[in-house]
């Protein structure tokens, strides 16, 4: 059996070497870079024969329309990064949700005196809004880019789904900013000078993880803001998505700290 992550610009990806270090070096699992215009190619060709796979930027929206059926959570998030192939359909999960607060549980202990902040609009930022939700938030800051189009498009798909409450000013609180654009990462290490406005004991969780620390995290951290890196939560989504291919996989007997020493060597 052959698994995969589909996306686009994703040599850079850890999710090979952090599969097999979950499952064992047998397990197989390979990079599936598809340019957009060649996704319906791909859907019938080289995806139709793996067993699973996950889904990265830019697919996490668009994989919905080849799904034949949809887990209800993945559904109320609109967003799938976990496809399982049964009896030759696609069933698409949401596991990067459960990662996501995860990391917030373990390293942010009183995260609800916080007020969160998500930076940007793609599916990975539905996820996250779905997390804070069920973290018991009840309200979010919701920005990123220049695209009032795209905000108001987000915006939309988010309300009937959530009970959360998106703010157009911030609350007189510390927040915890939530990078879900790839903005400082190894793919855009550009940063727009005020791309984000820090203050002090503000946290930035950034959901990216390449290099370690981001570009993001290093202007954050010279301005004393704590940071966040992404890649405990990419194990962490993993782990959740190995659960739903292989069934016989228990959270709690992965080393997390030791597959981060492990990529990191």
């Amino acid at each position: 059996m052959t698994y995969g992550l589909l996306g686009h610009q994703i040599g850079y990806s850890l999710s090979p070497a952090i599969h097999k270090l979950i499952a064992g070096k047998h397990f197989s699992y390979e990079l599936f870079d598809i340019a957009p215009d060649d996704l319906e190619k791909a859907v019938i060709g080289e995806l139709s024969v793996l067993s699973g796979f996950n889904v990265t930027i830019p697919y996490k929206q668009r994989i919905i329309r080849y799904c034949r059926d949809l887990d209800p959570l993945a559904r109320k998030i609109g967003a799938v990064n976990t496809v399982q192939v049964r009896n030759g359909g696609w069933t698409g999960y949401n596991t990067d949700y459960l990662g996501f607060m995860q990391v917030i549980r373990d390293h942010i202990p009183d995260f609800l005196s916080l007020h969160p902040a998500v930076v940007g609009y793609g599916g990975v930022a539905l996820a996250a809004v779905f997390g804070l939700e069920t973290l018991g938030f009840h309200t979010v800051s919701v920005l990123g880019g220049e695209s009032s189009r795209e905000r108001g498009d987000f915006i939309r798909s988010v309300t009937p789904r959530s009970s959360l409450q998106i703010l157009e000013v911030f609350p007189d609180k510390n927040r915890l900013w939530i990078n879900c654009t790839p903005v400082g990462s190894l793919k855009s290490p550009h940063i727009p000078e005020n791309y984000i406005p820090f203050k002090n004991n503000d946290i930035l969780y950034d959901l990216n993880y390449a290099p370690s620390p981001t570009h993001l995290e290093e202007r954050a951290t010279r301005e004393g803001v704590r940071t966040l890196n992404g890649i405990r939560m990419l194990i962490c989504q993993a782990i959740e998505a190995q659960k739903i291919w292989r069934g016989n996989v228990k959270a709690e007997d992965i080393d997390i700290d030791a597959i981060i020493r492990s990529i990191r060597r």
